[in-house]
């Protein structure tokens, strides 16, 4: 959905004044919007009125359904505006905002989404939520005008029972949040093996993923996978992650033209996905794919990891550096618009011979398999598919290759979904981590030099006084401060960074930023990290948020970094704080892994430790090719440092130093648990060196 050109002659409420793309899709609403802030919550105390919040984001297909049949039409807006002060806010500017009520509505009513619907009192405690209300009643829905009429009947009549819910609410959020840790760690046998157990269980031997319809990537999950796979050699894990990363490749919800993943399926076959893409969903995405090809060499997974990444650069790039958050699922009104071909289509951009072999291949009809059109997926191997074609399987690679950047070219010619170009610390993090990892399995500097600008502009654009970090940044306005969840995945990024490009001022600023975290974020009393700075509350509670969504949790990907800075800098304070958090995540890590995925893999390098290699290369004149042996094989919770001319890194603990020097040629060190082997010096050595260790689960 975009903001029209007929749009600028019509009224502006108050949002015609953010930035939020998101927020001026509704800037033109005949609704009084506010945004979220103390004058929407006085204007409510002042009217003696609850508050509405609607809470969306641009990408969002059923938020714009919402937005057309509610809040665009006159009727209901002043239902709105007579009974309500009513806030429209961006899940992705205000994340705290979105946590905290669609727990409440998660808890009452047993589900989420967005668009998210809550009443609130003027205080900023929730009574009544949902997601999607239709205009007119359907779905067994309520219609949205009923409601509104619901909500203020019981609101002025039964007022001092709405309170008493209300602070009921609040006391329950009050003493959820007051979670503390013990003094024993997660048993990591039970906790890994439960999870797998659990994971198995779940998955779709038929279609890959987990449980049913509809079905998201679930990264996390196939991360803890294949490192469960490394240490236990399990073959049922490895499995299903290459079954899952095949299907989801070859369905509708990876763009066959374009590259890129859609945000989830809506079928069990991943077929016919909504089709917004997250700049988040694709730099996860590109690390479990990088990480398959590592552990197969199937040119198959690298090829997908290079096109999303390939897709987000081309896409979602900002010309200084950074990443756009989204792109849209619907254009011209219609969802999945701008992805659809139907066969005549296609029969009149390509030449017959090519038509032929892509219709076969892709799965196209005249029929179509989404509402009369078709979305590109394969269904069998090219191999299988094209094995009676005699031309042979190169040339028709070939053929098709030529045949998809036909047609993306056509594409391109089309009205585009709208972009979401906010620029969102924490999922430019992980963006920069995914670029890191396609550069090591192409060693095309393309990726390399992306994964650079972006932190530079990060560090430029994002950096207050005293490295606090803003949290979003759009027209050159960046008014809100960090959450824990910018801070972690920045911090990975820059750990990243350092592992591969050796920048000492990559190390400083992940170590300046964890101090930052840990003097404004941690819960002295019960362990973790607080959602927000405690300068910077929005809410009634401050939040902690302990559980992986579409993301994983701040507090699981600060607990990887603490290990990781630990073991580069022998600070015994980041071992302790990761250890907290473990501790703190004990039950949930031996009884619910299916909550905290993410912090699976930190439990997993506590465990086990990592593996250091270290590159000394005293002779940079003599170039080395040993940095490529690890860039293409799978080794979790692996520590990488390089021994180069110079003054050492002070910031690194000399532990790492000692006795890991050869003057005269290029070595390569593996050392584990201060255990070292000899200097290594081809790829022969290295993987028997490797044989040698015992890293299995004990």
């Amino acid at each position: 959905m975009t903001t029209s050109n007929k749009n600028k002659n019509r009224r502006t409420n108050r949002l015609g004044n953010e930035n939020s793309p998101y927020l001026l899709q509704h800037a033109h609403n005949p609704v009084d919007w506010y945004s979220w802030g103390e004058d929407a919550f006085n204007a409510a105390r002042q009217g003696n009125k609850p508050v509405m919040l609607s809470i969306g984001y641009s990408a969002c297909h059923w938020c714009h359904v919402m937005a057309h049949e509610s809040f665009e039409d006159e009727a209901i807006a002043r239902l709105m505006n007579q009974y309500f002060v009513n806030i429209k806010v961006d899940r992705e500017e205000y994340p705290d905002v979105d946590h905290f009520y669609q727990s409440f509505v998660q808890m009452t009513t047993g589900r989420g989404g967005w668009p998210l619907t809550v009443f609130l009192t003027p205080d900023k405690v929730p009574f009544y939520g949902g997601t999607y209300f239709p205009a007119a009643s359907r779905y067994e829905l309520i219609s949205f005008p009923d409601l509104l009429n619901r909500i203020h009947d019981i609101y002025q009549h039964d007022n001092q029972k709405v309170l008493q819910n209300a602070a009921e609410i609040r006391q329950y959020f009050e003493k959820n949040e007051t979670v503390q840790g013990g003094s024993e760690l997660p048993a990591a046998r039970k906790a890994l093996d439960s999870f797998y157990l659990y994971l198995e269980k779940a998955f779709d031997r038929k279609y890959g993923g987990f449980i049913a319809a509809p079905k998201f990537p679930h990264v996390s999950d196939m991360e803890f996978l294949l490192n469960y796979y490394h240490h236990t050699g399990e073959q049922r894990a490895r499995e299903i992650v290459l079954f899952t990363l095949k299907k989801m490749a070859c369905g509708g919800i990876y763009d066959q033209i374009g590259g890129g993943f859609h945000r989830y399926s809506t079928d069990e076959k991943w077929l016919a996905p909504h089709f917004e893409k997250m700049l988040y969903d694709n730099a996860l995405l590109i690390g479990v794919y990088v990480n398959a090809f590592r552990l197969t060499g199937e040119e198959f997974y690298r090829q997908i990891a290079k096109e999303t990444a390939d897709f987000v650069l081309r896409e979602l790039t900002d010309p200084a550096g950074g990443f756009y958050s989204s792109l849209d699922a619907d254009s011209e009104g219609h969802e999945g618009k701008f992805y659809l071909w139907s066969y005549d289509e296609i029969k009149k951009v390509l030449d017959k011979d090519h038509n032929e072999i892509f219709c076969r291949y892709y799965d196209i009809t005249p029929a179509g398999n989404f509402e009369g059109e078709n979305i590109p997926h394969i269904e069998r191997p090219l191999e299988v598919k094209l094995n009676d074609d005699p031309i042979g399987i190169g040339k028709l690679r070939s053929q098709l290759e030529d045949s998809r950047r036909r047609l993306l070219q056509i594409r391109n010619s089309r009205i585009r979904p709208a972009l979401d170009n906010k620029i969102l610390v924490d999922w430019n993090g992980m963006m920069i981590s995914a670029l890191w990892e396609v550069y090591q399995i192409t060693g095309n500097a393309i990726y390399q030099t992306a994964a650079e600008k972006a932190v530079k502009f990060l560090l430029d654009n994002f950096m207050a006084s005293e490295f606090a970090l803003f949290h979003s940044i759009k027209n050159d306005q960046n008014k809100i401060r960090g959450y824990i969840d910018d801070y972690a995945f920045f911090i990975q990024s820059l750990l990243d960074s350092f592992e591969i490009a050796q920048q000492q001022e990559y190390l400083q600023n992940a170590i300046n930023l964890t101090e930052y975290s840990l003097l404004h974020f941690w819960d002295e009393q019960g362990g973790g990290f607080y959602f927000s700075d405690h300068r910077f509350q929005n809410l009634i509670i401050r939040q902690k948020q302990l559980y992986d969504s579409a993301t994983p949790a701040g507090n699981h990907i600060m607990c990887l970094n603490l290990l990781r800075l630990h073991h580069y800098t022998a600070n015994p304070a980041y071992l302790k704080k990761s250890e907290q958090i473990l501790q703190l995540a004990k039950s949930d890590l031996e009884n619910r892994g299916a909550a905290v995925p993410s912090l699976m893999k930190a439990l997993s390098l506590y465990h086990f430790s990592p593996l250091e290699i270290t590159l000394s290369q005293l002779k940079p004149e003599i170039k080395s090719h040993l940095s490529e042996i690890w860039y293409k094989i799978y080794l979790p919770n692996k520590l990488v440092i390089q021994i180069v001319p110079g003054p050492p890194n002070n910031l690194l603990s000399p532990e790492l130093f000692r006795d890991r020097q050869v003057a005269d040629r290029p070595a390569l060190f593996i050392c584990h648990k201060s255990t070292c082997s000899l200097p290594i010096f081809d790829a022969d050595q290295f993987f028997a060196s490797l044989e040698k260790l015992n890293l299995k689960i004990k």
